[in-house]
């Protein structure tokens, strides 16, 4: 030492390096004691890596010299003091040495430093050793002696190498004699000279090791081999206690169970205790295990026992070989505790507690070829830890870039980069790594800089209070004990502490307590009373100070009413121990309670020294958590919407610590104090925040993103929609904000896009409304003539706007500024002209080609044009009021208008076969003549385009083209009208461009606006358009279905049906709805106009049957008028002759036997649904009164009804007679032919084509809907089914060949009734009976047909029907 200012010392533990280096160092002069007289003595420092390791070796060295503590040799801890003013060997901590750099950079203080337990290599340590490396140039006569057991001797060394000066070339005012200035390399060449090494020895008894590994499984496990090695150490009733070394807390608790129930089992040590030792324990719970005792114990360690520790007893140890490890991860900005293997120097240290007494055993739980597979050395607290505090600390003491500072090892770049990251988060540096103001102020708090960062934060929104009572919680253990036996017990105590939403809260709660609960003021109540207190809504009493907590509870409100039993009134001051015994009643450790108040005083102190003003008014929710999230912005947390974790800064998710303080699930916003991973991610110490408060305090942080930068014309700007993250985590999303202000020239892009050249915007500007009504007149020229190159492009139109606007415009606001001053000067400003918005002239397109109307059912419907393929509104798109829906005729439809006429012309002749569409090559040319012989005013909408184009092109090819040849699905969709059905009001009901499917739809309630218009349903003037849904029309018949063919949608306001419809000839004139039992209502016309607005519709008056009478309706479609006129015509004349027809009703011949048959008529499968007696009967008379009063033509007047009646009364009981015969006759044969079907048993196709035609045969009205002149044929079709029924055994094969031959006839035809929907025309009739009569042909020759019947004639009829 005295050759040498720094020197390594190593050997095994156990040989007095750490007792006996400081009296080394007293005998060589060192020391104040030592000093010469009149001189001011140094001292000997002495750093231990923990507090009860510095003072514990205080103690046996004073004990050594026999001296008292304090008078020569004394300690200084945290909180703890116990040196003297003369003393020369100071123990501490070596963080205690680190903060006396701040006041004493040279350590002139000490001339001595032994640096301790050198191999934990803890980030104090090697910032000490790096910091001792640089001053001691400057102290040549500062001596450092580091020492460890188990220390990596050689790159100490190296680490401490000096340089020899050259030979002859002596450096002035160098080291001492023999010695050099470690780190002088340089100018003078010198050579570098590691520190030297001193291996010492001197253990007095060995450490026998013992390798036991095990395979963990279901039923053996660490606590079993544990228990296993106690037993081997016992074995034989060996003395000497056990020292375990466990990785932490959880694994102390369960293997301590373990062994209390594995030794109850054992006599001779069932009496030993298990006592644990780690950090978290209170004073008096470490204090027993260095107690004296008598029996055996196994003391259960973290490793807190490794070094520096000499627990009295211990012979044995067991080693489990892992321990938890703190590891700060640069992935996720959190500090892990995780578990892993020690290093081999870790596990000597462990080895070296034992031995110490007597013969030593080290059980290790795993193998040799592990322990030598392990790391020699346990790495360096600096390569695994946050580099922000070391990084601002260098900062304020000026000791230049951390990359350049001599450390033993030195940090990677990337933690480097991490720790200056975190000083950036805190605003402790500028973006040049530069120590900031707020850095500067930083570094003189003794503090972690993110808890200093929350001092500074409350110092300015006057909540320092209350932050230095949380900032110095944060900076030590929990005050609050949970002993394993009584950890329920002080559950319960501490849950008067809890808050609902802050941990940070509860810290003040308990502060409160603490301070009040010696006395002389009311204290908190339980948490049962705070519980009771906040049903009533009462305020917290933990943010009140004292004085007003008094006033409060001397309120008589509710909420003091229920919490008075529970709130104890104030007291008398409590003596320390009765103070102490309170403290230890609601587990408080006394101890970690004592270094909290000594933080919060320290802090106090600095917070004094700065003048900082401490708030006198209590700090709010709000004021106290915007402080405490500056220092924590890294920490911020928000919880899943599905599960319960929360995820954090970078992708990280962590959990809600299950030892959190709080009485309530925090909410969706949260910061941590801290965020430490063990079994998994937890965070500790949560408190509830809001999302705006991360704007508020980490605005620098927040990366902001702009999207979707879009025209808003109510705002008149162009907004974007901005997204902000903190690290990964998204603040807010979708905010507006004006982009013209981040960035004009996009800006004002999108606006002369969107607001001027697309015109959406709301303006009284005049031009802007002139530009979009001339564009809007060439768009419709672009439509109409399906160009698409008539009106100019938007870029032609944007560089219009472009070229005249200046750069600043970007906003509606600007822009009408701007445009007020210049349309002064130019009146004309920006208005586009119709040359500059049209490429060349759109010919031909005229209104008598493109007309804005289109009358339709005597109706002008307004007509519009786009030119847009594969759009539903692609062509003409006509609007057709609801009223005069039934009466558009799709033959008018087919014709278009007349500028369209030409194209849809040449798609028909494109889509003929090629034998005929070759006759008209060029189509073009052909097509263009052909619509100008066709589109003449008097040829033009009249009848329907394909027949009239059909007949023009059998004229010019003589050829036999079939309508069918037109391929009218070849067609582009706008060659066919495009319906728009509107009601009264002009809202849309439907649309298409199939009429039929429209009329389907909203026929009947067209038939009832029509109705309601002509003032027959509604009466009069009285009739309002919305009231004609309350009549529902009967169903349509067959013949009114025969109207119904295809339809679509349009687009102009119908008339408003008002005043009684005017007709021609005279309408009828009696109120509507009038009932009528004869006729008394003057002529009933075919057909009446009614005018309405200019436009004259067709209505078509009928009596409509109402039972016991009649009234008179208008409809708006022939067929279906007729049909309903008939009903009605007939209910009329039955109300003459009641008398007759009731005689009539109870005298036809045979009734009750035709009923019997007419019950099988209409049968469903499960025996339901056959005809009755009644409906019988109402058939024959119905079809007798037609036969006798309806023939045509019909009566129109009175006279004529008078004088048919006349004719018709005398001979309607024989036509009834009539009637009845023939239904008897066809009820017979029906039942005959019922009973054949069921008996032919071997032949299911004919069988089943036998039913199918007896079922469209005789439905249950058969004798109703029947001609009657087919109706006396039914009894041959019927005796024809038998006769077929009684041949099929003979030949079989005859009949399916006939069969095979008329089931396509008959597919067709009613696949044609089908696609017209029930409309049949004469030519169907005619096929339709044709093929019953081939039936009678094919299968019952012998029953003869009126007239020859034969396939090839009923090719011929429907070739007809076809053409």
């Amino acid at each position: 030492m005295r050759q040498h200012q720094v020197i390594i010392v190593c050997g095994e533990t156990g040989s007095g390096k750490t007792t006996q280096l400081p009296k080394i160092a007293l005998a060589l002069g060192r020391g104040k004691c030592n000093a010469p007289a009149g001189q001011k003595g140094q001292l000997i420092g002495h750093t231990q890596p923990r507090r009860i390791a510095a003072s514990s070796v205080a103690k046996r060295i004073a004990e050594e010299l026999k001296t008292t503590l304090g008078d020569v040799v004394g300690f200084k801890v945290r909180f703890q003091d116990r040196l003297s003013r003369d003393a020369s060997v100071k123990l501490m901590t070596d963080g205690i040495l680190l903060a006396e750099t701040q006041t004493d950079p040279l350590l002139k203080n000490y001339d001595t430093i032994i640096i301790d337990e050198a191999h934990e290599r803890s980030l104090n340590i090697d910032f000490l050793l790096g910091y001792i490396r640089q001053i001691l140039p400057r102290r040549p006569d500062l001596k450092v002696v580091v020492t460890s057991a188990t220390i990596d001797a050689d790159r100490f060394a190296k680490h401490f190498a000096s340089a020899r000066p050259a030979p002859g070339r002596p450096k002035a005012g160098g080291a001492p004699s023999g010695g050099s200035v470690p780190h002088a390399v340089g100018e003078r060449g010198g050579e570098l000279v590691p520190a030297p090494i001193i291996m010492v020895s001197g253990r007095t008894f060995p450490v026998e090791q013992r390798y036991r590994p095990f395979e963990e499984s279901r039923d053996y496990g660490l606590n079993e081999a544990i228990a296993d090695g106690v037993d081997e150490l016992w074995q034989g009733n060996a003395a000497g206690d056990i020292l375990v070394f466990l990785p932490g807390e959880r694994e102390i608790r369960e293997a301590a169970d373990h062994l209390r129930k594995h030794l109850s089992h054992q006599p001779v040590m069932r009496n030993a205790e298990v006592l644990p030792l780690f950090a978290r324990l209170s004073q008096a719970e470490q204090d027993r295990i260095f107690d004296g005792h008598t029996g055996r114990r196994i003391v259960l360690a973290t490793n807190v026992a490794e070094t520096s520790l000499t627990v009295p007893g211990v012979r044995y140890v067991i080693d489990a070989g892992t321990a938890r490890v703190k590891r700060y991860s640069f992935r996720s900005k959190v500090e892990q505790l995780l578990v892993e293997p020690v290093s081999q120097a870790a596990a000597n240290q462990r080895a070296g507690r034992c031995g110490r007494v007597a013969n030593g055993i080290c059980i290790r739980l795993y193998d040799e070829a592990s322990f030598n597979s392990r790391p020699r050395f346990t790495d360096p607290e600096i390569l695994r830890s946050s580099l922000a505090g070391v990084i601002l600390r260098m900062k304020s003491l000026h000791l230049g870039d951390v990359t350049q500072f001599p450390f033993i090892e030195a940090p990677s770049g990337r933690a480097i980069a991490d720790g200056y990251q975190l000083l950036s988060e805190l605003g402790a540096v500028d973006d040049a790594n530069e120590l900031t103001p707020m850095g500067t102020e930083l570094s003189r708090l003794p503090l972690d800089p993110r808890v200093g960062r929350m001092i500074i934060e409350a110092r300015d929104r006057k909540a320092l209070d209350e932050v230095l009572v949380i900032a110095s919680a944060l900076s030590v253990q929990d005050v609050r004990d949970r002993p394993m036996e009584a950890q329920q017990q002080a559950d319960q105590a501490h849950a008067k502490f809890d808050d609902e939403k802050s941990e940070f809260s509860g810290y003040l709660k308990l502060w409160k307590w603490i301070n009040e609960a010696r006395g002389g003021a009311p204290s908190l109540p339980s948490a049962r009373a705070q519980k009771a207190m906040a049903v009533h809504k009462a305020p917290s009493q933990a943010y009140l100070p004292v004085t007003q907590r008094m006033v409060a509870a001397a309120q008589p409100t509710p909420a003091a009413a229920v919490a008075s039993a529970a709130a104890p009134a104030p007291t008398h001051k409590l003596s320390n121990r009765q103070y102490e015994q309170l403290l230890r009643q609601n587990f408080i450790s006394i101890r970690r309670l004592r270094e909290w108040r000594d933080i919060h005083t320290q802090l106090l102190t600095v917070v004094t020294e700065h003048k900082w003003q401490i708030n006198t008014q209590p700090a709010s929710y709000e004021q106290l958590h915007l402080s405490m999230l500056a220092g924590l912005l890294g920490n911020v947390g928000a919880k899943s919407d599905e599960e319960d974790w929360y995820l954090g800064a970078r992708g990280i998710k962590f959990y809600k610590h299950p030892g959190a303080h709080l009485s309530k699930k925090p909410g969706r916003w949260i910061i941590a104090s801290e965020l430490v991973e063990t079994t998994r991610l937890f965070g500790r110490g949560i408190a509830a925040i809001e999302p705006q408060w991360l704007e508020q305090m980490g605005g620098h942080l927040l990366k902001k993103q702009l999207l979707d930068p879009h025209w808003e014309k109510k705002s008149a700007e162009v907004v974007a929609l901005e997204r902000a993250t903190l690290y990964g985590i998204v603040v807010y999303n979708n905010r507006r904000v004006n982009f013209g202000k981040v960035d004009p020239h996009a800006a004002r892009e999108v606006f002369i896009r969107e607001a001027l050249v697309g015109g959406n915007w709301e303006t009284k500007l005049p031009f802007l409304a002139a530009n979009q009504k001339m564009i809007a007149k060439v768009e419709e020229l672009e439509h109409k003539s399906r160009r698409q190159d008539v009106l100019v492009d938007d870029e032609l139109i944007y560089a219009f706007y472009d070229q005249q606007l200046p750069p600043d415009v970007c906003s509606g606001h600007s822009f009408e500024a701007w445009y007020r001053d210049e349309s002064k000067k130019q009146p004309e400003l920006l208005k586009l002209t119709r040359d500059e918005l049209m490429r060349h002239e759109a010919a031909g397109i005229t209104t008598n080609a493109f007309p804005k109307t289109v009358r339709l059912g005597g109706v002008d419907c307004a007509a519009s044009y786009l030119h847009e393929p594969g759009d539903v509104r692609d062509g003409i798109t006509v609007t057709i009021p609801l009223f005069v829906l039934n009466q558009v005729s799709d033959e008018r439809c087919e014709w278009l208008v007349p500028g369209m006429l030409k194209d849809k012309i040449q798609a028909l002749l494109k889509s003929l076969p090629q034998r005929p569409r070759s006759r008209f090559v060029p189509l073009p040319e052909s097509a263009k003549r052909l619509a100008e012989l066709l589109g003449t005013p008097e040829r033009f909408g009249t009848g329907s385009l394909t027949d009239v184009l059909l007949k023009q092109v059998r004229d010019e090819t003589s050829l036999d083209v079939k309508r069918a040849d037109f391929k009218l699905d070849m067609l582009s969709p706008h060659l066919f009208m495009n319906f728009r059905v509107v009601d009264e009001h002009g809202r849309q009901l439907g649309h298409g461009r199939n009429l039929g499917a429209l009329k389907a739809e909203w026929g009947a309630k067209a038939r009832g606006a029509f109705q309601a218009l002509a003032g027959l349903k509604l009466g009069g003037a009285a009739a309002e358009s919305d009231k004609y849904e309350s009549k529902v029309p009967q169903a349509l018949d067959g013949k009114a279905q025969a109207a119904i063919k295809t339809g679509v949608k349009g687009g102009a306001q119908p008339a408003q049906p008002a005043k009684p419809a005017s007709t021609t000839p005279s309408a009828p004139s009696t109120p509507a709805g009038q009932r009528y039992t004869t006729w008394t209502f003057g002529e009933l016309p075919e057909l009446m106009e009614i005018k309405k607005a200019g436009q004259t519709l067709i209505g078509f008056p009928a009596l409509i049957d109402g039972g016991d009478a009649v009234t008179i309706e208008v409809f708006d479609e022939p067929e279906v008028a007729a049909a309903k006129h008939r009903a009605g015509l007939r209910r009329l004349f039955a109300l003459q002759i009641k008398d007759a027809l009731k005689y009539l009703e109870k005298n036809i011949p045979d009734l009750q036997k035709m009923a019997v048959a007419y019950m099988q008529v209409g049968r469903n499968a499960d025996g339901t649904g056959g005809g009755t007696q009644e409906e019988l009967r109402a058939q024959i008379i119905d079809v007798a009164l037609d036969r006798a009063f309806l023939l045509d033509p019909l009566p129109t007047d009175e006279f004529a009804f008078k004088r048919r009646m006349e004719e018709g009364r005398g001979r309607l009981t024989l036509i009834a007679n009539e009637v009845a015969r023939l239904a008897s006759t066809i009820l017979l044969e029906y039942a005959v032919a019922v009973r054949k079907i069921k008996d032919t048993k071997n032949a299911p196709e004919a069988t089943q084509d036998a039913q199918q035609q007896l079922a469209r045969l005789m439905p249950k009205n058969f004798i109703a809907v029947a001609p009657w002149t087919q109706l006396a044929h039914y009894a041959r079709y019927l005796k024809a089914i038998t006769l077929r029924l009684d041949k099929y055994r003979a030949d079989p094969a005859r009949d399916a060949t006939k069969l095979a031959e008329l089931r396509p006839q008959e597919q067709r035809y009613w696949r044609l009734v089908a696609e017209r929907k029930g409309a049949v025309d004469a030519r169907m009739q005619e096929l339709r009976w044709l093929l019953e009569e081939l039936r009678v042909s094919f299968f019952a020759q012998e029953l003869r047909t009126p007239q020859p019947v034969s396939v090839k004639r009923l090719d011929k009829l429907w070739a007809q029907i076809q053409s």
